[in-house]
C-alpha cells in the first residue's frame, strides 16, 4: 500500500519558476561513500553504507536571466557540499559565456574543490525549455552520467537553485539510514475530469529538441485522446527517487519508460508528471512512492502559479516542519542563509554538548 505522508493536500503542483529568457541548470550529483565518521550512525542500527546523489536545476527570476545565477548556484552547492559527494554542475546553453565563466572561475578558485577535487562544470551544456520536454531529457542525462560513473548510491535527489537545506548532511545520512532503501520520496496525484482535458489533450512542440537558439514551446491545433494503456499522474517536479527505479527508467526491462517518455515528448509541464506516471503505472514500484516532495513550501490562499517566496515570517513555521528542504529563496536575501546557517550550528552545539 502506498504510504501518503503529504502534508499540504490541495496545493497546486506547478512549481515553475524557471521561466526566463536564459534557464539556468545546475546539476549537482552527490555520491556518498564510506566515511568513519558515519560509522556510529550506521552499526547502530546494523545499516550497510547509505550513499545517495543529488542532482539540482538552478533556474532565474530576472528577466535578464544573468544576474547573480553563478552566485546563487554556487550558495546551495556550497550549502549542500561535503567532501564525500560528487558534484556536476550544468548551465543552459544559453546561458552567456560570461556567466558560464564566472561559475567556473568560482569552482576553480575554491581550495576546498581543488583539493577534493569533486565538483565540476560541465563543457557541454543543453538547451531547456520552460514548460517543455527538454529538462526531463536534461535530467535523464544525469541519471544515466551516474550509473555510468558510481556504483553505489542510494538516492537520486533534485533540487532547485533556490531551495535551501534546513538539515545538515550528517542529519540526512542520519534519517536516510534508518529507513527502506527502496522508497521514493515522490509527490502524486493522479489527474481527473476536466484537468484531463486541460492538461493532456494539447499538444507542444518543444524547439529546443532540435534548434540551437532557445524559443517558446509551439501548440498545435490538433489535441490527441486521451491514453487508455496507462494512467497518468501529476506532482511536484522535486523527487527522491532510489537507484532502482531510476535505472528502470534509463534501462526499461519492459518498454513502459520509454511509451511513456514519447508521450511526453508533447506533454506541457513534463517535469511534474514524467517519473510520477511511470512509477504509478508499474506494478514493481507503485507501492515504494511516498507522497511528498520532502520540501517546505510557501502558498499563497488560494495557490497562485507559483509559491511565494520565504521570507523571515516563514522561519519558525520552516524551521518545524521537519522537512530537509525549503523553498524559495530569491537570490537577494543573504541574510536568510546566514539564519539557518547560525540555526544548523547551534544544533550542532546542542549535539555535541548532549554528546551525541
Amino acid at each position: 500500500m502506498r504510504k501518503n505522508v503529504n502534508s499540504h493536500p490541495g496545493r497546486v503542483f506547478s512549481d515553475r519558476r524557471w521561466k526566463i529568457p536564459f534557464f539556468v541548470s545546475l546539476l549537482v550529483s552527490i555520491t556518498l561513500f564510506t566515511a568513519t565518521i558515519f560509522g556510529v550512525y550506521l552499526s547502530s542500527y546494523g545499516r550497510d553504507q547509505l550513499q545517495f546523489d543529488i542532482m539540482s536545476f538552478a533556474d532565474s527570476e530576472d528577466s535578464d536571466g544573468t544576474k547573480g545565477d553563478s552566485q546563487r548556484m554556487m550558495r546551495t552547492l556550497q550549502a549542500v557540499y561535503h567532501p564525500r559527494n560528487q558534484y556536476i554542475l550544468h548551465m543552459d546553453l544559453e546561458a552567456p559565456p560570461k556567466e558560464r565563466l564566472n561559475l567556473t572561475i568560482s569552482v576553480k578558485n575554491d581550495l576546498t574543490f581543488n583539493e577534493v577535487e569533486n565538483v565540476r562544470v560541465m563543457a557541454q551544456s543543453n538547451l531547456v525549455t520552460y514548460k517543455g520536454p527538454t529538462m526531463i531529457a536534461c535530467t535523464l542525462q544525469a541519471i544515466a552520467l551516474l550509473l555510468k560513473e558510481s556504483l553505489n548510491w542510494d538516492w537520486f535527489i533534485n533540487l532547485s537553485a533556490s531551495d535551501y537545506p534546513l538539515v545538515t548532511q550528517d542529519d540526512l545520512l542520519y534519517v536516510l539510514s534508518n529507513v527502506s532503501r527502496n522508497l521514493n520520496f515522490i509527490e502524486h496525484t493522479q489527474i481527473y475530469g476536466w484537468k484531463l482535458n486541460q492538461r493532456a489533450k494539447p499538444i507542444i512542440i518543444d524547439p529546443g529538441l532540435y534548434l540551437s537558439k532557445k524559443s517558446d514551446i509551439a501548440w498545435t491545433t490538433q489535441r490527441r485522446s486521451l491514453p487508455t494503456s496507462f494512467k497518468l499522474f501529476t506532482g511536484s517536479a522535486w523527487v527522491i527517487l532510489t537507484r532502482s527505479f531510476v535505472e528502470y527508467c534509463i534501462w526499461g526491462w519492459d518498454n513502459l519508460p520509454r511509451t511513456i517518455l514519447m508521450y511526453y515528448a508533447n506533454f506541457i509541464s513534463s517535469p511534474e508528471g514524467y517519473f510520477h506516471t511511470v512509477i504509478c503505472n508499474t506494478e514493481e514500484f507503485q507501492h515504494t512512492a511516498i507522497s511528498h516532495d520532502l520540501h517546505y513550501i510557501a502558498w499563497d490562499t488560494p495557490p497562485k502559479q507559483h509559491p511565494r517566496s520565504l521570507t523571515l515570517k516563514d522561519f519558525s513555521k520552516m524551521i518545524n516542519s521537519s522537512a530537509p528542504f525549503a523553498r524559495s529563496f530569491t537570490r537577494t536575501i543573504q541574510f536568510w542563509t546566514r539564519s539557518i546557517k547560525s540555526y544548523l550550528a547551534e544544533q550542532i552545539v546542542l549535539l555535541e554538548g548532549l554528546g551525541v
